[in-house]
């Protein structure tokens, strides 16, 4: 039986995932990732804690199979973050991820020196703090000394990649998610590199996503029992996610509310918003167009308010008890669910969250619903973006750590006013990561097939007329609210 595993390196948890030839899940764990805040603003990952934990998961995932039937591994990894090497190919620091939010100047910096139609012209991005870019330039503002000694850079699963392999390398899918690739060349910009005084021989070579960063090496062949010479491959989370999720053909899409909320449609390659609200991405299949919405507090608000401030040990289920009962607008209670920032539409790092309209009468499940509405508002925000560039949405699955809520998974529905479907796949990145190493290896005529057996529907969602009205209108006044945060926190 031949075995294919997933890694997806999230934000706040490495999974892994072992399938079969026909899609079964056989075996998955998971592990936490700590962040790092030595000061305000600052989100920093360790490295070498991915690696260990990488480690301990595919010997956990050893226990429930047999690795050396292993015929390819799969790696997925969080977007936009920024890792150094020095000569001897060792992390110099800590890694900045996409979270981080100190590169605010060099943003700034940016968008003076390139232009932001012109940066947007040449990456079909806008630019963000926490990205590779700032983060990159920041290091080279404030910690000259580890600037100096950097040999090399990558995103953060090329990381893992390298530590399976031995072979530093990346692809489209992550490095697009830089601010300084060229998208239409396909290549790191000489005009980015150059008006910003960066080595070019400090950037990874780039690949195919296709083609394999290279075997398993023997070393970490005997610690894993994994086959010396077993391909990896990787991509994006985003890309994966797609892949997890079947997303293949233009008018498919998915909204995961996970840490934060991703809004990603298929459509043609090429497409650029003129108003540079939406992140281009690559997606893993080549000539297939892959858009993303996105908001940066999604399930990441509802946590934040569980563990900071109520600071209640319990499950979701018996903390959210009681938000049924609790009536569409939460009695004129709002959420703006901007904690770290926010992306769609807005993208402004210096965006504030906010309570708006309590009163002595709000109880705890006022608050939570309030957090479901504000987080389904804001992907109503991302939904606007895309019917306004006239992209043709025919299906939308709904995915992620927040979907698994039914009243939440009912909000959404009601606020964008579409039907939804739940898929059988739970976690899509790792079960991504685990199919793409598959068909990357045995070619990608057979995946429509491959999908119609394996991916079946759970649920199906439909918007109630009534509540669809009542969000509207509760949809006008978030949107009000959120015109005034958006010019109050403005630079």
């Amino acid at each position: 039986m031949a075995i294919y595993l997933g890694l997806d390196l999230g934000t706040s948890e490495l999974k892994g995932t072992a399938i079969n030839d026909s899609g079964q899940v056989l075996a998955s764990f998971s592990k936490q990732i700590p962040l790092i805040s030595r000061q305000p603003d600052w989100v920093e990952q360790s490295p070498e804690f991915w690696w260990s934990s990488s480690l301990e998961i595919l010997n956990l995932l050893n226990t429930k199979i047999d690795n050396s039937k292993v015929k390819a591994i799969g790696l997925s990894g969080q977007m936009h973050g920024l890792v150094t090497y020095n000569h001897k190919l060792s992390a110099l620091r800590r890694a900045i991820i996409w979270a981080d939010k100190r590169s605010t100047q060099e943003v700034e910096h940016i968008l003076n020196k390139i232009g932001r139609r012109q940066l947007y012209r040449l990456t079909a991005n806008p630019v963000f703090t926490g990205f590779l870019l700032p983060s990159l330039l920041w290091l080279k503002r404030h910690e000259k000394e580890i600037y100096k000694q950097i040999h090399k850079i990558s995103s953060p699963k090329d990381y893992l990649a390298f530590k399976l392999t031995d072979n530093l390398r990346s692809e489209p899918t992550d490095s697009l998610a830089t601010a300084c690739y060229d998208y239409k060349k396909d290549q790191w910009s000489s005009q980015i590199l150059k008006a910003f005084r960066l080595k070019q021989s400090i950037f990874p070579e780039i690949k195919p996503t296709l083609e394999s960063y290279g075997g398993l090496s023997k070393k970490i062949a005997k610690i894993t029992g994994i086959p010396s010479g077993t391909p990896v491959y990787g991509g994006s989370d985003q890309s994966m996610a797609a892949i997890g999720t079947g997303l293949i053909l233009p008018g498919q899409a998915s909204i995961a509310i996970s840490t934060g909320g991703q809004f990603l449609v298929i459509a043609p390659k090429g497409l650029i918003d003129p108003r540079r609200r939406l992140h281009t991405l690559n997606h893993a299949l080549p000539d297939i167009g892959l858009y993303m919405a996105a908001t940066l507090s999604a399930s990441l608000s509802l946590r934040w308010f569980k563990d900071q401030i109520t600071q209640q040990d319990c499950r979701y289920p018996e903390f959210l008890d009681g938000i049924k009962k609790i009536p569409p607008g939460c009695h004129d209670l709002f959420f703006l669910p901007f904690l770290a920032g926010e992306r769609t539409p807005y993208f402004n790092p210096n965006l504030k969250a906010s309570f708006f309209g309590l009163s002595i009468t709000h109880k705890k499940a006022h608050l939570c619903r309030a957090i479901m509405e504000g987080v389904a508002f804001s992907m109503k925000d991302c939904l606007e973006v895309f019917n306004q560039l006239k992209l043709p949405i025919k299906s939308i699955i709904l995915c992620g750590g927040g979907s698994q809520n039914p009243i939440w998974r009912q909000i959404l529905v009601n606020v964008l006013n579409r039907p939804m479907t739940t898929i059988n796949i739970t976690n899509h990145s790792p079960f991504g990561a685990a199919v793409f190493a598959k068909f990357a290896q045995q070619g990608l005529d057979k995946l429509p097939q491959f999908y119609r057996k394996t991916i079946k529907t759970t649920d199906y969602l439909y918007p109630h007329e009534k509540k669809v009205q009542q969000y509207q209108s509760l949809f006008t006044k978030y949107k009000q609210l959120t015109k005034f945060s958006n010019h109050y926190c403005l630079p």
